[in-house]
């Protein structure tokens, strides 16, 4: 049923313009059946009129140069061309010459003018009579009589009004059948593109509408297929928007999500060495048992707010990382020089646990970087290396460069310690520590790989930690620069 109404709406257009067609054409049938019933005949008497006196007239015009005898096939004509009736007639009303006598032994009658008279009596009112004078060469002094009936186009009026229901119904039918093709020619294309352009309200723009006419039609359809074109570009443009803003949100939600967890471990993290500094100090205050030695418990307090100093200045370089206005300081770093340097303030802390630092670098590769937050990565990846090893280990670092590749790979290997499979991915989480007694002297903040996430995330350098047959190993690659000699 719907459907049905949806198809009259769509060719409400069609019997407008039919209807519109049809009494237009219908009027203008009427229209000249008027003219031709009241305007014909007037205007035929009066050409008529006119024809038959100019005819006449030239007749007259022409008989003074000629005899009775050579005008008479001038007579003939024109009672032949005009269906006429002429006379002539003397003075004394003797008819010398008409079509209904010879001209041989006319003699004057006695009853001849009667007979004119009887004949202009009897003349209809819609005929045309006129009398004139006439000269020829041998006669002179005569009258010509004319006359002629405009019956003919009296008989065609009542021809038509006998006719009018024929005309009717055939100037019905061309009417009516004309206007409905006339309709449906016109209207074809515009409910063509009308379906197309309701497909198109409805995001449907699986065709487009072809109309081929030369016309302003064709220049619509183009317009509509290029404005759908536009709009499936900009609906596509705003659907990956608005993919690309739901990922954004999300990412922004997990992000302050983890914004929240970081705070509240951060929060644990400094509640508990508060908390142990506190009971120090009260059991310093009022000479408790082992507090009374004051100068051991200072200690241990001093060493618990270095602990708490480092965890604090981490967490202000992560907050710096993290902040939209941080930019980088990119200079020439040559690794060799720069792994010395870490590796030379790592050596005191890798020789309490007789751990070896074993380097493979050649003295040319440099990168363009920031030296500062590089150094902090790397050290803190070494510092993890040994800090996670057991004692008598050894750590190896390796720096290979790939031309092909334009970067450089940095290798840094553990010995004689795995990582569970499930806890790599979580290596770079903040506060995560594999060692789960959170014991500071064992397993440090939590925040050194996190940092070295955020590092290499901002340096767009790529990182991965796997466990290979001899231990673990770090690997870092970096873009690096023409080698200079």
């Amino acid at each position: 049923m719907n459907r049905i109404v949806n198809i009259m709406k769509m060719k409400k257009i069609t019997y407008k313009l039919f209807m519109i067609t049809s009494l237009i054409l219908l009027s203008f049938a009427v229209l000249i059946y008027l003219t031709l019933y009241f305007f014909l005949p007037t205007f035929y008497e009066q050409y008529k009129t006119n024809q038959l006196q100019s005819g006449i007239e030239e007749i007259i015009h022409n008989s003074k140069n000629l005899t009775l005898t050579s005008a008479i096939p001038l007579f003939d004509d024109y009672i032949k061309n005009n269906n006429a009736f002429i006379y002539l007639q003397t003075k004394e009303g003797t008819i010398i010459y008409s079509p209904n006598f010879l001209m041989q032994g006319i003699t004057q009658s006695s009853n001849a003018p009667a007979k004119a008279a009887l004949i202009q009596n009897e003349t209809p009112r819609n005929a045309y009579f006129v009398t004139l004078p006439i000269q020829f060469l041998d006669e002179g002094n005569l009258t010509v009589t004319v006359m002629a009936t405009f019956q003919p186009i009296d008989e065609a009026s009542q021809v038509l009004v006998r006719f009018l229901p024929f005309i009717s119904i055939i100037v019905v039918v061309i009417g009516l059948g004309s206007a409905y093709l006339y309709s449906r020619f016109i209207t074809k294309p515009l409910i063509y593109i009308n379906e197309g352009a309701q497909k198109m309200a409805n995001l449907d723009f699986s065709e487009n509408i072809v109309v081929r006419s030369n016309d302003e039609l064709e220049e619509l359809s183009n317009s509509l297929n290029e404005m759908s074109n536009n709009l499936q570009r900009t609906m596509i443009d705003l659907q990956k928007a608005n993919e690309q803003l739901k990922d954004d949100i999300e990412r922004e939600r997990k992000i302050e999500t983890k914004r929240r967890e970081f705070f509240a471990t951060v929060a644990h993290e400094l509640k508990t060495p508060l908390t142990v500094m506190k009971g120090y100090l009260e059991g310093m205050i009022y000479n408790i048992g082992p507090y009374q030695n004051r100068d051991l418990y200072l200690e241990k307090n001093h060493k618990i707010i270095e602990s708490m100093e480092q965890l604090v200045r981490e967490i202000l370089s992560m907050s710096k990382l993290e902040q939209d206005t941080f930019k980088l300081e990119l200079e020439e770093v040559n690794l060799l020089e720069l792994l010395d340097t870490i590796t030379k303030d790592l050596g005191y802390f890798a020789s309490q646990k007789d751990i070896q630092i074993i380097t493979q670098i050649s003295p040319y590769m440099n990168v363009d970087t920031d030296r500062d937050l590089l150094e902090k990565a790397l050290k803190n990846i070494i510092h993890n290396a040994i800090t996670y090893s057991p004692q008598g280990e050894t750590v190896f670092i390796e720096v290979t460069e790939f031309s092909k590749e334009s970067q450089i790979e940095i290798k840094v290997i553990n010995t004689g310690v795995n990582i569970k499979e499930e806890e790599i991915q979580q290596l770079f989480e903040p506060f995560y520590r594999i060692e789960k007694s959170r014991n500071r002297n064992t397993g440090g903040s939590g925040l050194g790989l996190y940092i070295v996430k955020q590092i290499f995330e901002s340096l767009a350098v790529t990182y991965s930690i796997t466990n290979i047959e001899k231990g673990v190993q770090f690997l870092v690659h970096i873009p690096c620069l023409d080698r200079k000699d």
